[in-house]
């Protein structure tokens, strides 16, 4: 009579299973930290157009002007918010300070390797009749990446990458 043969996997071979899923990690984990490094970076980039651009069409609907105030710095220290003030500190927490942008308040701590630097201002206000800004631009920047976010006399906004800098994928460069 035959004895079944065990059915079982060996040590040996998942060591050699875990060995290779080690290799694969190995492999993968840089190009993982390079797609997380510009995914923070897109976000930021696009937070910021999505608000300039609910900034001018909040000025052209309320009549008021909306004041866009940012305050550059590195490794997430940045900041901007949104006013009908004629100022704000995006910094400010309390809610019944006078510097208090009520319109809305985007901390750079969640996007700590991301850095904003502004072109020209800090603040930039939009007209009431036609939405209309002073042209002026932000740039983000991390390590490997860099994208600007440029807004013209007529309230258009883009995100381009900077002259000289890798820029993400998928935008225009040389701007």
């Amino acid at each position: 009579m035959k004895r079944p043969r065990d059915s079982g996997i060996t040590l040996i071979e998942v060591m050699i299973v875990i060995a290779i899923i080690g290799i694969l990690a190995a492999i993968a984990m840089p190009s993982y930290q390079d797609m997380i490094e510009r995914n923070r970076l897109k976000q930021a980039a696009e937070s910021l157009q999505a608000d300039l651009q609910f900034a001018r069409t909040e000025a052209i609907k309320q009549s008021q002007a909306i004041l866009v105030t940012r305050t550059p710095g590195n490794a997430g220290t940045w900041c901007y918010g949104l006013s009908t003030k004629a100022a704000c500190s995006c910094a400010q927490s309390t809610v019944t300070a006078v510097d208090y942008c009520e319109i809305k308040r985007v901390s750079g701590a969640d996007l700590s390797a991301t850095n904003m630097n502004t072109a020209v201002g800090n603040n930039s206000s939009f007209d009431s009749r036609r939405g209309t800004v002073p042209a002026d631009s932000v740039i983000f920047s991390t390590v490997n990446y860099s994208a600007k976010v440029a807004f013209n006399n007529v309230g258009r906004v883009i995100i381009c990458t900077p002259t000289g800098s890798t820029g993400l994928p998928g935008y225009p460069g040389g701007c």
